[in-house]
């Protein structure tokens, strides 16, 4: 049964939901996940696996597997899976990040140079990213919630930004 008391409007209003706005769109989607070090990994297996799985690189799969092509393909979907897994499940990215590090350096011996060097390169630094990114506190996401309300209110108002230049 719903609740028939007045609302006051001079009272403070309470929200249910988290007491911290969420950032929206693409921007807070970014924010709020290792997006930069699951982005440099996802390359990083694309850079292994390509010379294995195709002679174009436009990833048509060989017709003949053997004892040789089949590592760099298992490293480079297993380095993947560790990259998508650390985007859309942060919470999760720790295992993923020291896996993806190791998996890399294995694709050294076992993938025609780790992807001529850069792959291997490219997978132990995103893999760093990712274990070392540490999600935003409650104070730091208020803060870029009220700087980007501001941006907005600017923009709407159509007053010139801080530096001088207009929006």
């Amino acid at each position: 049964m719903p609740d028939k008391t007045p609302i006051d409007p001079e009272a403070p209003t309470v929200s249910t939901s988290a007491a911290v706005p969420t950032p929206r769109g693409f921007k807070g989607f970014r924010r709020t996940r290792p997006f930069w070090g699951s982005l440099i990994l996802l390359w990083s297996s694309w850079m292994i696996g390509s010379s294995m799985l195709s002679k174009q690189l436009d990833f048509t799969i060989f017709a003949a597997f053997g004892d040789r092509t089949l590592p760099p393909v298992l490293i480079s979907f297993a380095m993947a899976a560790a990259a998508l897994i650390a985007m859309f499940m942060p919470a999760q990215r720790t295992f993923p990040g020291i896996v993806s590090v190791a998996l890399a350096i294995a694709a050294l011996p076992l993938a025609n140079l780790g992807g001529l060097i850069i792959g291997t390169v490219a997978g132990v630094t995103g893999g760093a990213l990712i274990v070392a990114w540490t999600p935003y506190t409650d104070k730091q996401l208020t803060k870029m919630a009220e700087k980007d309300a501001r941006k907005r209110a600017r923009k709407a108002a159509g007053k010139p930004a801080r530096n001088g230049a207009t929006a």
